[in-house]
């Protein structure tokens, strides 16, 4: 059941994106119904999926990167949906779920064996920290979302003008990554599932959507601007997103991490790579909601410190992961 729940949440995603961008590039709403109904579907599964395991390991399913992915991902889609309820739009949908269907893409290769928790993990705090982080990053997500569309909608600049051009490639990068990202755990699971073989493919696929992707994403940007709600709109829920997101991240990631670090090592705080980069990653959109506030910084500028809080946010979670060793080296891939 399980296994049936994930796996019709990830293509109910992929479905809801893929219609998302239909009515994004063709401007037609019809499809509205349909995508609605595929991101509902996707979002119950995911949650069943989400209890089932639960209730197979006894314990809240955060403890490896598989897990963590999951319910990222799902706290993505479930902002999204408040966005879409509050600001009746669907313009931002595309790439929101877009990048959660990239978590459930990664998700989908890594290895699903429960296994006993450490000891470091057997507390109530795991889900105090873990869960109330994710809700931040989740929010964090939205805004980054929200920022990359602003900064590619015209600001008073002439179309030629060399900083437009410079903000719309920003984005344009953006898109191809996001989407080689994708293709990538794409075809590591279908070579994984044996559909597909050859161990070149891993590089040649994605190095080909990202190039693919960008230029699909400049030629049709235009395209997408006809449907994009005023910037005014998109600079707001940038801007809430990150005013709800940081107070519930400062209090999951720093302070339920920093207690429950105590009562595991013995230390409120060690410099370990990920509180590091948690603290690095609190400054930067503690700069960005000071500079809202008391420089009353907004436009590109904002947007650009949104963007490397959200890089930083990544980084966070993944980088430090994969890349570093420490006291958090029990959730590498």
């Amino acid at each position: 059941m399980e296994e049936i729940a994930f796996s019709t949440a990830f293509f109910s995603y992929f479905i809801c994106a893929f219609l998302y961008f239909y009515i994004l590039f063709w401007q037609r709403r019809e499809p509205g119904a349909f995508s609605a109904a595929f991101l509902w579907t996707g979002v119950l599964s995911q949650a069943l999926a989400l209890l089932i395991r639960s209730q197979k390991a006894g314990y809240a399913p955060m403890s490896n990167m598989f897990e963590s992915l999951s319910v990222f991902s799902f706290l993505i889609v479930v902002f999204y949906l408040w966005i879409e309820f509050k600001y009746k739009i669907k313009s931002l949908g595309p790439f929101v779920i877009s990048m959660a269907f990239t978590m459930i893409a990664i998700a989908s290769v890594l290895p699903r064996d429960i296994k006993p928790l450490v000891p470091a993990l057997q507390s109530y705090w795991l889900v105090l920290h873990v869960l109330v982080t994710f809700v931040g990053e989740a929010a964090f997500a939205i805004s980054y979302a929200a920022a990359l569309m602003y900064l590619i909608t015209p600001a008073g600049e002439e179309k030629n003008d060399p900083w437009q051009r410079f903000h719309s490639g920003f984005v344009t990068v953006n898109a191809g990554l996001f989407l080689a990202v994708i293709s990538y755990f794409i075809t590591a699971l279908l070579i994984k599932r044996s559909v597909i073989s050859g161990d070149g493919l891993l590089a040649a696929v994605p190095i080909f959507i990202f190039f693919a992707g960008s230029l699909s994403f400049h030629f049709a940007k235009n395209m997408i601007l006809l449907m994009m709600p005023p910037a005014e709109t998109l600079e707001d829920i940038s801007y809430r997103a990150i005013g709800f997101g940081l107070p519930v991240f400062t209090l999951g990631a720093l302070v339920f991490g920093a207690i429950w670090a105590h009562r595991a090592w013995g230390s409120y705080w060690s410099w370990d790579p990920k509180e590091t980069w948690a603290l690095i990653t609190w400054f930067i959109y503690a700069a960005y909601l000071h500079a809202r506030y008391n420089v009353k910084l907004k436009g590109r500028a904002a947007a650009y410190i949104n963007a490397l809080g959200f890089i930083s946010t990544l980084f966070t979670y993944f980088g430090v992961n994969y890349l570093l060793s420490g006291l958090h080296s029990y959730g590498k891939f």
